[in-house]
């Protein structure tokens, strides 16, 4: 008769803790949507192609997998809008972190990953640690593009990303960053306009390393 009883309590408890996770899950979706209605932004569901669109950072951690809550659109920049996307990263069945990118407007001579002292080392045998950039180490793919894109500037812009960040990247014509899972629609606003400021250092130091033309 026990046995019973604790198997039924264990059932209820269970119960309970997938109705509160179902409450939570649909209080972010409606609190998400919202956000991208308000700012006139597109919200879908589900899109299962748009992570396989980069393949460094968390994509090389834990595969592709599917953009949840994805909402997109353009931030404002002094110079102009940028293409943006934020959506719920879901990799092996569950959701890993909020995955955020801002486009930048040419293309990346290499990738570089910004990494906090406190995020795992990268697994990818592509990218060899360079050099500190700001309180973030960078690991690259290629030492000799990047280095002159590495200045006192990104240094100060990556480091305003924040600390809840623990992986920034940059590749081919987009900027990344991880955000920790259940972020408010306040601070996923915060850090889009974050990665917006990081793309435009990078643009401006990729104009300040080309050689100049002789007239």
């Amino acid at each position: 008769m026990s046995v019973w009883f604790v198997i039924a309590v264990v059932a209820i408890l269970i119960g309970i803790g997938l109705l509160l996770f179902d409450r939570f899950r649909g209080g972010a979706t409606r609190d998400r949507r919202r956000w991208a209605s308000l700012r006139e932004w597109e919200f879908q569901d589900s899109d299962p192609v748009l992570p396989s669109r980069w393949r460094y950072g968390t994509i090389h951690q834990g595969g592709p997998g599917v953009a949840r809550n994805l909402v997109s659109g353009y931030v404002p920049t002094p110079d102009e809008p940028r293409r943006a996307y934020a959506f719920d990263h879901e990799q092996a069945g569950r959701i890993s972190s909020v995955l955020c990118a801002v486009q930048v407007q040419e293309t990346l001579p290499a990738a570089v990953e910004l990494r906090l002292p406190s995020a795992p080392l990268p697994d990818d045998a592509g990218l060899d640690l360079l050099e500190p950039v700001g309180e973030r180490y960078a690991f690259v793919s290629d030492a000799d593009a990047v280095r002159p894109l590495l200045t006192a500037r990104l240094a100060d812009a990556s480091d305003a990303v924040g600390e809840d960040v623990e992986l920034l990247w940059a590749e081919d014509a987009w900027v990344l960053a991880a955000a920790p899972v259940g972020i408010s629609s306040e601070r996923m606003q915060d850090l889009l306009a974050d990665l917006a400021e990081v793309a435009t250092v990078l643009e401006e130091n990729m104009q300040g390393a080309r050689p100049a033309v002789e007239s």
